[in-house]
């Protein structure tokens, strides 16, 4: 197994990974089927032309990309796809580029749930989800924010206006009620507390 690394002309240089081995005690062939329940519906239809990770946003940040994973989801490569650091922005373009009309971007939350489910949590997404119970936002409120958003004239923060703590209430019941916290094993507390 050996790494490339691909350079394009504006500079920029992306890792690509060779010789991956993948045997059949490695494929899930329920996998798809799998996908198809959780609202990945276009999993098998993919015909792999590359729009969608051509017009992907975060494409060239990430190591596997949109196509790429919808080829491996296509033959069962379900552990790995799950343990995969693959992150999708779910902005849509590439169901809005896709000649076939498929929808790439709801396969990725298909894989999400599954991944969830299975206990494969992204630590960014427990981090955001930590940070809406605690704060009610899924980014930590920063008093120098707060300080530069009133001297460059903006309004004024969600958090601090009155009737935030009742919102942030809301939210966490929402999150207890749907028992989300302790699927993604998250708390209420900072840690160290």
């Amino acid at each position: 197994m050996g790494e490339v690394e691909k350079v394009f002309i504006s500079g920029l240089r992306e890792k690509l990974i060779e010789d991956k081995v993948i045997t059949e005690q490695d494929l899930v062939p329920e996998f798809a089927s799998e996908i198809i329940r959780y609202g990945g519906k276009d999993v098998m239809t993919c015909l792999q032309c590359g729009n969608c990770t051509g017009v992907c946003p975060i494409s060239l940040k990430i190591e596997y990309k949109t196509r790429t994973t919808i080829k491996y989801c296509q033959f069962g490569m379900k552990s790995h796809t799950l343990s995969t650091r693959w992150v999708c922005a779910t902005c849509y373009r590439c169901y809005e580029h896709c000649p076939a009309d498929l929808n790439p971007a709801e396969l990725m939350i298909a894989l999400r749930h599954i991944a969830v489910r299975e206990g494969i949590v992204p630590p960014f997404v427990k981090t955001a989800a930590s940070n809406l119970l605690r704060y009610g936002l899924t980014v930590k409120p920063d008093e120098a924010m707060l300080k530069e958003r009133e001297q460059l004239g903006l309004p004024q923060a969600a958090i601090t206006k009155p009737g935030w703590e009742r919102v942030k209430k809301d939210i966490n019941t929402i999150i207890e009620t749907t028992k989300y916290d302790r699927l993604l094993g998250i708390t209420n507390k900072e840690e160290g507390e």
